[in-house]
């Protein structure tokens, strides 16, 4: 079976056949087999009792489409090929612009503000920093993300002399 996905609809085909749209959560679904990146879903459709989540890379961008039985039991995956691209995921130069804009002066958010963006880079992914961000100025963040980040503040702390605490 091929899958193909329009990004700008958010529409999934299974062998030119329109899959009904169930979810547009964005959640972490697996690693990717290309680059070992993290994948993210965004969107989730229905086909007959399982479920295909439509997901992306966030490093590479390859895209997949991951299949599910009722039970939510991993069943495959298949490459899923994108029928119209959107411009490219923010670049990191402007993941400083996306921080401050999600940023509100808070005494974590100063302090975590005043970590030069390189040193953040060095230990932490582009999503586990907008999730430190925006967890520090109290806005919605992906629990994962700050799971994932938490488990690496020794090794920052290690490596810069500054302990995390958010």
């Amino acid at each position: 079976m091929s899958y193909t996905y329009d990004l700008q609809n958010n529409t999934l085909k299974a062998d030119d056949i329109e899959l009904p749209l169930d979810n547009l959560e964005q959640n972490l679904v697996g690693t990717c087999s290309k680059c070992n990146a993290d994948v993210v879903s965004i969107s989730y459709h229905l086909l007959d009792r399982r479920t295909v989540v439509a997901s992306r890379c966030s490093a590479c961008g390859r895209m997949y489409a991951i299949l599910y039985d009722e039970y939510w039991i991993w069943l495959g995956e298949h490459p899923l090929l994108s029928v119209a691209d959107p411009p490219k995921q923010a670049s990191l130069d402007n993941l400083d612009a996306e921080i401050k804009e999600i940023a509100e002066p808070s005494e974590e958010l100063l302090a975590l503000q005043a970590i030069p963006l390189k040193k953040l880079e060095t230990v932490f992914t582009q999503a586990e920093i907008k999730t430190l961000f925006a967890r520090a100025s109290g806005k919605k963040y992906v629990r994962q993300y700050l799971y994932r980040a938490r488990k690496k503040y020794p090794e920052f702390g290690e490596l810069f002399d500054i302990y995390l605490n958010i």
